[in-house]
């Protein structure tokens, strides 16, 4: 495999986004500059004269990109690509990559590690251990607080991508049934998926339909013992009415890996000790495995990107 002579030039606006992680294979196909973060003020000043930008999640809008001429190229480091002006992109001839399914044993694992803290109450069985409850109980075991088996419950998948598919699968090993939501469902067998659902788990895309999907109204249909999983965007779910639903009991209980805000600010305190809401930080994605297979599904893209038909400026 040959490296090229003159490798292009490219910016890694956020590299630190990735912890870490071996960056040679992007290098050996361009010249790669990396930054750990850029504030949204710095990324005029530092993509002059790139070719290819690489971004985890700095917004890269129209006016900006509209103010580099020689930018041919985006790879986001993520499955979604939400953070990029795909019209701008495509107005102005650039071609936009994504991570691909490179996150998704990561995240179905994670997914399912929530949901059996949800319904096993796996930390609560430990403190009861480290309390003394355990060993100051006249019988051999201690069986509250309850739990419910999954076998024989229903199990609605909202993103029906590589990642929903493989929740749904243990899904299915577990003997739940399944309903998979995709963009074609109809409102109508959305609301009758969301009323059937024991666990809800969100892994579709944000755009224009899934935006605020899990609502007010939408969590009205959900039975008081179903508990919910946001492994996508914040944006799909209306937190404050999530934090009602939970308060008030007509929720058993949530798991959020995604936030708007990320990182968030003071309104993350107004979430924690919200009952039965487990909240982790963006991190499902990020196995070493995931993290290794990102590098380089982002190294073949430049790789096509050099070796391809793409027009040079």
């Amino acid at each position: 495999m040959a490296v090229p002579l003159n490798r292009p030039a490219a910016v890694f606006l956020d590299a630190l986004s990735l912890g870490p992680v071996d960056l040679d294979p992007l290098r050996q196909w361009v010249d790669l500059r990396c930054w750990p973060s850029t504030d949204l003020d710095q990324r005029f000043e530092r993509l002059q004269g790139a070719e290819v930008v690489i971004t985890n999640k700095i917004l890269l809008d129209g006016s900006l990109l509209a103010s580099l001429p020689k930018l041919r190229l985006v790879c986001t480091a993520s499955t979604g690509t939400d953070q990029v002006d795909g019209q701008a992109c495509l107005e102005r001839g650039i071609a936009v990559r994504n991570g691909g399914a490179y996150s998704q044993p990561s995240v179905v694992q994670v997914t399912w590690a929530l949901i059996l803290e949800l319904r096993c109450h796996l930390q609560e069985r430990r403190r009861q251990v480290a309390a003394g409850d355990w060993q100051r109980s006249p019988v051999f075991s201690l069986v509250q607080p309850d739990f419910d088996e999954l076998a024989g419950q229903h199990l609605t998948v909202v993103g029906a991508g590589d990642i929903g598919k493989g929740v749904a699968q243990i899904g299915s090993a577990f003997g739940m049934d399944i309903s998979l939501i995709t963009s074609q469902t109809s409102p109508e067998d959305l609301e009758t998926a969301l009323r059937r659902a024991d666990v809800v788990s969100l892994h579709a895309p944000l755009n224009s339909k899934t935006r605020g999907i899990i609502n007010a109204t939408s969590l009205g249909w959900l039975k008081p013992s179903a508990h919910l999983i946001n492994m996508a965007r914040g944006a799909l779910v209306d937190t404050d009415a999530l934090v009602a639903a939970l308060d008030a009991g007509r929720l058993a209980g949530a798991a959020l890996d995604v936030l708007v805000n990320e990182p968030p600010g003071a309104e993350l305190d107004r979430l924690i000790g919200v009952p039965n809401l487990i909240l982790t930080p963006h991190m499902a994605w990020s196995s070493r495995q995931a993290r290794r297979r990102l590098v380089a599904t982002i190294a073949a893209h430049l790789q096509a990107f050099v070796e391809g038909p793409w027009p040079k400026l």
